[in-house]
């Protein structure tokens, strides 16, 4: 039914305390409960799937009917995890053969309504995608990680130094520090301690340059049967949270592609129902991400690529999606000039390749010959923390 956070690392459920439920998601299950009342009372005479009703039903799916009539209940009243563990699927096969299409459509409604995620929930769920992501980065000492200033914005020393917690918290400047204690005690009464906290002094940067940044992240089928794409949606989500606490002057673009390319809000990439799609139209998507570029010509381009496999789909000059496997040339053709495109705008690519095989291997070979490009191998769990140190830790 609705979307769960499942494969996060550690600490509490982000969705434990659920919003309610949306209005229009309320309204189809009191519009289904009255369909399972209806059932309950149902006599012979009706024949399932008919769109009249009540239906005559199975002492089992009676039963099934009953427990259902309870959760809706509760979904009603406001409880939005009521339905959690549910099966959908199964659930809407015993609507179909009890009560018909009309409770098909009510279920449908709600599915809708419910599948997608508050702002509060989305951003829990990018406050603790971003939390795990930083983990590894903080573990080894990378930088820039756990900082909200100083060099974790990507600025340049400028040789000066600032009072810990007023213009910065950025790295220790060790001698600044020594040297303000010193000065310090030199005066009557401030012998007795040798380091107090208004000695402490940071690293002053020069501000970071802005950036627009387009994260692209693969939809196709296969990332699912890998079990990649809620590492791909933690990624997602947790580069949004952290431009949008910390860099808030970064232009970040999220694009999904599958058979097309499409852009996405966060929330709408968190409720994706990664449906069996054929494709991996990388031509499309970059295609946007250098519209989004083009935008924002003032800002540094940086475009940032995850995806399990090599490019099986391109837009024709109708604008129609081609796809086959195996690619043919003409796509791998245009995916290449499209990313020279790119690169002529002046952006850094990193591909993040989830994936290792043949094919694989000989698109990495043809980007990787491309100035400007940059390739990482990445597993599901260190995929949000290298895709955040890559961000965070872009060249000047």
């Amino acid at each position: 039914m609705r979307f769960r956070y499942r494969a996060y690392m550690g600490g509490p459920d982000p969705l434990a305390d659920p919003d309610p439920p949306p209005e229009e998601a309320v309204a189809a299950a009191r519009e289904l409960l009255a369909l399972v009342a209806a059932a309950s009372e149902a006599g012979p005479g009706h024949e399932a799937g008919s769109e009249a009703g009540p239906f005559p039903v199975s002492e089992e799916d009676r039963l099934e009917l009953a427990a259902l009539e309870g959760a809706l209940s509760r979904y009603a009243d406001g409880d939005r995890g009521a339905l959690d563990g549910v099966d959908a699927v199964a659930l809407g096969r015993l609507l179909d053969r009890s009560l018909g299409r009309e409770a098909g459509r009510a279920l449908a409604r709600l599915d809708e309504a419910d599948h997608g995620l508050s702002p509060r929930e989305l951003r829990r769920l990018g406050e603790v995608a971003l939390r795990d992501a930083e983990s590894p980065r903080r573990g080894h000492g990378a930088r820039g990680g756990a900082h909200r200033g100083g060099t974790a914005s990507g600025g340049e020393p400028t040789g000066a130094s600032l009072p810990f917690g007023e213009d910065g918290d950025g790295p220790l400047d060790a001698v600044a520090t020594a040297r303000e204690a010193a000065l310090r005690r030199s005066r009557p009464g401030e012998r007795d301690v040798a380091l107090r906290a208004g000695d402490v002094r940071v690293v002053e940067t020069e501000p970071s340059e802005a950036a627009a940044v387009s994260l692209l992240v693969d939809l196709s089928h296969s990332m699912v049967a890998r079990s990649l794409h809620e590492a791909a949606t933690r990624t997602a989500l947790a580069l949004h949270a952290l431009v949008a606490t910390r860099r808030p002057e970064d232009r970040l673009h999220l694009v999904g592609f599958g058979e097309r390319a499409r852009e996405l809000s966060p929330g709408e990439l968190a409720a994706h129902d990664w449906r069996r799609i054929p494709g991996t139209n990388l031509h499309h998507a970059l295609r946007l991400a250098r519209a989004h570029l083009r935008r924002h010509r003032d800002l540094r381009p940086q475009v940032l690529v995850v995806t399990d496999g090599e490019p099986t789909a391109h837009l024709g000059g109708d604008s129609d999606a081609r796809f086959a496997w195996p690619p043919t040339p003409r796509t791998v053709e245009l995916t290449v000039a499209e990313l020279d495109a790119v690169l002529r705008e002046g952006a850094e690519v990193t591909f993040f390749l989830l994936a290792d095989d043949p094919r694989l291997r000989a698109f990495q070979a043809l980007v990787e010959r491309r100035r400007g490009v940059r390739v990482v191998h990445a597993g599901a769990e260190e995929l949000g923390a290298l895709v955040v140190g890559r961000y965070l830790d872009r060249p000047r």
